[in-house]
């Protein structure tokens, strides 16, 4: 058998298809198909003989999640190395059994973590670069032909992996990235696809593929509007279609053999030198691709061959459309804020009546509305927002990962600021566990380091994936920062994270002495780079500070603070609202950006007492 490369210079390859959709078939009850190399191997065995009997020349160890980030989430990290190694004895035994000329590549795919926006690649670098080691070597020890780095949304893991398999390997590479719905540059790192694929070459790969993605009209068109050279050898395998949710499950749909045999025929014509598929195709489209492209030979194009540096342009922010709030700030102004949350059922008129009373006193900068505290449900944040600002009051919604995906997120937020919502405040948000859903799993694909850096890029024409969205909105983008944290260092770092993602302003959670705000601005070194509003809560009780010190995270009641009130005995309500007038001269005094008021629950026109 020639060595892979060899092979593909004068002759079209035939991949093998789904092999994890055609292994989930055949488990679909499995948690990890990549264990079912361990537990499950005939199921294994038989997916690589389908393929090898329909004609795949090209097939791909069970190991696309094999890697120790991806098996952690399952509880499989330990059988890394196993896992892998059973991958490639099965492969390897399924061509034994066939007794054809088949190459055997190593599957490798993402470790999940990009997935998520808080990480990042230069941070997780070494750990993802010793997980791609790991993986690699594995499967090189137990004797593939060469590599498949697939299925890589994140152009900068890619190249992680490619750099892993060099250090371990001298087999060749094909680097296979996917794209969601665009080939045109991607705003989101500055870079073009064309960029992305020239940087796959210069880190170590010998072919460049696609796969995946949205279809296989969309592989095409990748094809066509990328236009490499002849000297440029490519790989493509993609999903039969766009699949759908039902019952737990995906489906993908019926995707005809002869639309497969037709995209086999136009892929070769436009270059590709390796052709199967991805999730949902199985061995009759393997069959298909096989007898399409059984006369055919590799074409001979003209493109231009792609750039081999990679220095991607640098991301210029939009200008921002300052809200009033967000324009007192930037003039340094003292704003005032109070906060509200929203009721528990539908009945609007307590914080309406609230709001008139701010908007008459003309106190009252905006208001600042709750989303479910403590993780118990009220009316939505936004939606109450959209109300409030019908009534001519700014406001700043809080935005939580907790309770909806990135989409879900992306979503209200872009229907929130064509409402009138252009301030938000970004808050990881309390656990379900907490709260009236303790058995609920909260959603959290990021937390509010992460959901800053979305915010960024929806302000600056984007969604999360890299896709215009056309006209941006222009946020103001408030964050939480506690001097009360346990890990005061940690805060900092996270506080920073948020700065350097875009954030705008913050806002602090209570405290009631400011020698712990003193600390935290001695660790970070100076005054902040953003405008801060202090939080100033009027205690009604003794039992309320008693309440707040033990039961809600985050927040110190001083046993000063706790004395005074206990001492006041019935005028404990008066004697708490003197120590919120107190934190608020003085927030003044040391020229705070602003604060904001946490309003009392059954009487919000309250908080006006502290501004008069």
């Amino acid at each position: 058998m020639k060595p892979f490369l060899e092979r593909i210079e004068s002759s079209i390859v035939v991949g093998d298809g789904g092999t994890g959709s055609m292994i989930f078939q055949a488990l679909p009850d499995s948690k990890c198909l990549e264990l079912a190399n361990l537990e499950n191997s005939d199921a294994v065995l038989d997916t690589h003989l389908h393929f090898i009997r329909a004609g795949a020349q090209l097939i791909q160890t069970n190991t696309f999640g094999a890697n120790r980030f991806k098996l952690k989430t399952v509880g499989f990290s330990d059988k890394t190395r196993a896992i892998n190694s059973a991958a490639v004895k099965l492969a390897r035994e399924a061509r034994e059994i066939s007794g054809k000329e088949v190459y055997i590549a190593g599957s490798m795919g993402p470790t999940g973590l990009r997935l998520d926006p808080q990480r990042e690649i230069p941070r997780d670098r070494p750990q993802i670069l010793d997980a791609f080691r790991e993986q690699a070597a594995a499967l090189d020890e137990r004797g593939i032909d060469l590599f498949m780095v697939e299925t890589f949304a994140s152009w900068e893991e890619c190249l992680l992996a490619i750099e892993a398999v060099r250090d371990v390997s001298s087999l060749p590479i094909i680097g296979s990235l996917t794209f969601p719905d665009e080939w045109s540059p991607r705003p989101q790192t500055g870079q073009s696809a064309r960029d992305a694929y020239a940087a796959v070459l210069d880190a170590g790969a010998q072919v460049l593929g696609m796969n995946c993605s949205m279809g296989p009209s969309q592989i095409l068109e990748a094809l066509e509007l990328l236009d490499f050279s002849s000297d440029i050898m490519m790989s493509v395998h993609p999903n039969v279609g766009v699949p759908e949710k039902r019952g737990g499950m995906f489906v993908y749909p019926l995707s005809s053999p002869e639309y497969f045999a037709y995209f086999a025929k136009e892929a070769v014509r436009l270059g590709a030198r390796v052709v199967g598929g991805c999730c949902g195709s199985g061995p009759n489209h393997v069959e298909a691709i096989r007898d399409a492209v059984a006369d055919l030979k590799p074409a001979h194009r003209v493109g231009d061959q792609p750039r081999v540096t990679f220095t991607p342009p640098p991301v210029t922010m939009n200008e921002r459309v300052l809200s009033p709030f967000a324009g007192k700030l930037e003039k340094k102004e003292f704003v005032n804020v109070v906060q509200l949350d929203p009721p528990k059922g539908c009945n609007t008129e307590l914080v309406h009546t609230a709001v008139e009373a701010f908007l008459s006193s003309d106190k009252v900068d905006a208001v600042d509305v709750n989303s479910n505290p403590m993780a118990r449900l009220h009316m939505d944040s936004l939606w109450l927002s959209t109300e409030i600002q019908r009534r001519g009051m700014e406001t700043i919604p809080h935005i939580t990962p907790r309770d909806a995906s990135l989409m879900g997120l992306e979503a209200s937020l872009l229907g929130a600021w064509r409402t009138g919502i252009h301030n938000v405040l970004v808050v990881t948000g309390d656990p379900s566990q907490i709260g009236d859903y303790p058995g609920a799993h909260d959603v959290y694909q990021t937390d509010s380091v992460g959901l800053v850096q979305v915010l960024t890029e929806l302000n600056q024409g984007r969604d999360w994936a890299g896709n215009s969205i056309g006209e941006p909105p222009s946020f103001t983008i408030g964050v939480a920062v506690n001097p009360n944290a346990e890990d005061l260092e940690k805060e900092v770092e996270r506080f920073k994270q948020k700065v350097d993602h875009g954030a705008h302003f913050a806002m602090t959670q209570v405290f009631f002495e400011w020698s712990c705000w003193e600390r935290f601005l001695d660790l970070w070194g100076g005054a902040l780079p953003i405008p801060v509003l202090i939080a100033v809560w009027p205690l009604t009780s003794y039992r309320l500070a008693l309440r707040l010190h033990n039961e809600v995270p985050g927040i110190v009641v001083p046993a000063e603070v706790q004395s005074r009130l206990e001492k006041a005995g019935n005028g404990a309500r008066a004697e708490g609202f003197d120590l919120a007038r107190e934190i608020y001269a003085e927030s003044r005094k040391r020229k705070e950006g602003g604060v904001y008021i946490i309003a009392p629950f059954k009487n919000p026109a309250a908080a006006l007492e502290i501004l008069e």
